[in-house]
């Protein structure tokens, strides 16, 4: 038997319900179901989480039952100014904009009242482009490497920036798509 801190990561159990599940993670809190350890997977690296999806990763870990109901009910407007400040400098803000689906004017308006909760239109583009920052980090290694990689024209997406496809569904997932191929080195 292996040592208690060799391959051991933690994750989220599923299932469940009651309190937990109608109010999803405590608007954007630490979650409060318990952890289940997990064994990672020999030779592995572990996958590391995005550094802006701190809170927001944690009220969409789980099922996607419970990251629809988070979508649903909105995000504060803080993990719209956390996305876009953690950005600035490294991804086009316009393109960040645009991927989560609001103007510039409207997110200056949410950055003067950051407790003010998300619709969920806002809510779903956030995670859209969570989900794939997190992705991307995780095949690519790097926060630095996947932010340039969507902000660069793939030829697996028809020579498109992966950034300037994250504003509707088909375009995240022909983008995910493209991460899983690349993840099992798979381009054609």
């Amino acid at each position: 038997m292996k040592s208690s801190s060799e391959g051991v990561v933690a994750r989220p159990r599923q299932g469940g319900g009651g309190a937990a599940a109608a109010a999803p993670r405590q608007a954007l809190g630490a979650p409060e179901n318990p952890v289940a350890v997990v064994k990672a997977l020999p030779g592995r690296k572990r996958a590391q989480p995005a550094p802006v999806a701190d809170q927001l990763s944690a009220a969409f870990e789980g099922s996607q039952v419970r990251a629809h109901d988070v979508v649903m009910k909105g995000v504060s407007g803080r993990a719209l100014t956390r996305l876009w400040e953690s950005t600035l400098g490294v991804l086009p803000t316009e393109a960040v904009l645009k991927a989560i689906g609001v103007s510039a004017r409207t997110a200056h308006r949410i950055k003067s009242d950051p407790d003010k909760p998300l619709d969920s239109r806002t809510t779903d583009g956030i995670y859209r482009l969570e989900s794939v920052l997190a992705m991307a980090q995780e095949v690519l290694g790097s926060a630095q490497a996947a932010h340039e990689w969507l902000d660069t024209e793939a030829m697996g997406l028809e020579f498109r920036k992966p950034i300037d496809l994250l504003s509707t569904s088909p375009g995240a997932d022909a983008v995910k798509t493209l991460l899983q191929r690349m993840k099992y080195g798979v381009y054609a």
